[in-house]
């Protein structure tokens, strides 16, 4: 029942991931106007600080971390071998390329360097929450069984 859990959730994280990079949403303004490709590293995040409103700094890149933020830390649960911070941020990242391949045949999409960095910042920060509850539950368990 475990994994039937852990499996249905990392799969809804994936599809939820897919429908949110694939589909126009006019409410957060995406895939809406025409779109286009950044190859340029750190281009798109420093061009939303300096020429957009705060709020659309916030949700293009705080949105895109917390986007990945399940999948990194659902992904060592449901693959065992996944079990430090580079496989997971390996996985992630080529997870994110597959979408921004997939997203330069799409005209209203925007292919950008920029979001895979933040899908993979994304993915590392859900692992290693994953990665802490880990190390906090064998603390207290191993604690409360030395108690008895």
């Amino acid at each position: 029942m475990k994994n039937k859990i852990i499996n249905i959730t990392w799969l809804g994280s994936v599809l939820f991931i897919i429908d949110l990079t694939m589909l126009p949403r006019s409410s957060l303004d995406i895939g809406i106007g025409l779109g286009g490709i950044n190859i340029i590293p750190l281009h798109t995040i420093g061009g939303l600080f300096v020429k957009h409103s705060f709020n659309d700094f916030i949700i293009n890149n705080v949105g895109n971390i917390i986007l990945f933020v399940p999948f990194g830390f659902l992904s060592p649960l449901k693959f065992r071998s996944i079990d430090n911070s580079l496989k997971v941020c390996l996985v992630g990242m080529l997870f994110s390329v597959l979408i921004e391949v997939v997203q330069l045949f799409m005209p209203n999409r925007w292919t950008d360097i920029d979001d895979v960095i933040l899908n993979v910042l994304g993915t590392w920060v859900g692992y290693n929450i994953f990665n802490y509850l880990s190390n906090f539950q064998r603390v207290n368990i191993g604690k409360y069984e030395k108690e008895d």
